[in-house]
């Protein structure tokens, strides 16, 4: 099955609207949610409604939520979420951050106890469009899901990690990635598939490498990327995002599903060298991306590149909707007491060449 973005986000849209979010949430998150497919991240896009549902359900997360300024110095603020949707209060307070760099050149921003902020880059395309570098750091404290360098159990959870920066007359540098090997999502949807995933993911409950994604949801653990290097960046994220916020690092004790996110916002025009630093960026990514390539099928690309190639083939294509996931999604609606050919108009689905 393939669906255009329109779609997924108008199937989202009234998921949503059933489990309970108000009409602002469901359009928010199913923009975002359907943004996350058409740039090709699928782990954080149309499956996550059925997460999302079951949140609203057992008040993890909280329509209408108030998001609160809990404290401010200067260029420094943190925001509690009180469990309220993630694509609206990391919206708001990415916009709160372009702002005080605006102000001050730099700003820091700290959102913590809020639902799933969603696909990370997001938030650095957000201030790179306004010209503004960004770095964001976000961690779940009741999800573990990551084993510490030499262990096999959970002690940590995904932790991403993600950079934006801005480039005149290119689209921005967008770094975006978990310090775990891979996303939890990606297993999800590979799960739903009925896919096997590449070794070196995750570890099975004996701690044996494995290439079943269901190991892990039968109490197996993520591997940390880069072995040791990862971990000691996801040591990092966790206190950043988790202890500087005050929104707590991964425990035993924590039982709430929720994100934490701290976001760094330099403004580009903080400075008189801009013009300088705009060639040097540009004439930087120009050297890296001619290098010859080991394929000559397979040019360099920057981190964002792959993202824009997505979205312009899925745009025409449309987005390639996994049997195993849309029957997920389905399931949701039913329990919601929507039925397939009110998700989406059928005449509009397409199960070929999109």
């Amino acid at each position: 099955m393939r669906l255009t973005a329109e779609q997924i986000g108008r199937a989202i849209q009234r998921i949503l609207r059933a489990a309970g979010a108000t009409e602002t949430e469901s359009e928010r998150v199913g923009f975002r949610l359907a943004n996350a497919n058409l740039v090709g991240h699928d782990s954080h896009g149309l499956i996550r409604v059925c997460q999302y549902a079951d949140q609203l359900r057992d008040g993890t997360i909280r329509s209408g939520a108030e998001l609160k300024l809990v404290a401010q110095f200067g260029a420094v603020a943190v925001y509690d979420a009180n469990l309220g949707f993630g694509q609206l209060a990391a919206e708001t307070t990415t916009e709160e951050g372009i702002s005080r760099a605006r102000e001050f050149g730099v700003s820091v921003i700290g959102l913590r106890n809020v639902s799933h902020v969603g696909r990370v880059g997001d938030w650095a395309e957000l201030a790179a469009d306004e010209g503004v570098i960004s770095f964001h750091f976000v961690n779940s404290p009741a999800k573990p899901g990551v084993s510490p360098f030499g262990g096999i159990e959970r002690r940590m959870a995904t932790n991403p990690i993600c950079a934006g920066y801005p480039v005149d007359g290119s689209a921005p540098l967008i770094v975006d990635m978990t310090t775990s090997s891979v996303a939890e999502g990606k297993l999800r949807v590979a799960s739903a598939a009925g896919n096997s995933i590449p070794e070196g993911w995750i570890l099975d409950r004996e701690g044996n490498p494995t290439t079943d994604p269901n190991d892990y949801y039968n109490g197996g653990a993520l591997l940390t990327m880069g072995a040791h290097k990862g971990y000691g960046l996801s040591l990092v994220v966790d206190l950043l995002a988790g202890a500087f916020t005050g929104g707590k690092t991964v425990s035993p004790h924590e039982t709430v599903n929720r994100n934490n996110m701290l976001s760094i916002f330099m403004d580009t025009k903080a400075c008189s060298l801009q013009d300088d630093a705009n060639e040097i960026a540009s004439s930087y990514l120009s050297w890296i991306k001619d290098c010859t390539a080991r394929d000559p099928t397979a040019p360099v690309l920057v981190p964002g590149e792959p993202e824009a190639r997505e979205k312009r083939s899925r745009s025409q294509a449309g987005v390639p909707v996994p049997d195993g996931v849309w029957r997920q999604v389905v399931a949701t609606a039913d329990a919601l007491g929507l039925s397939e050919s009110e998700l989406l108009d059928r005449t509009l689905l397409s199960t070929g060449h999109g």
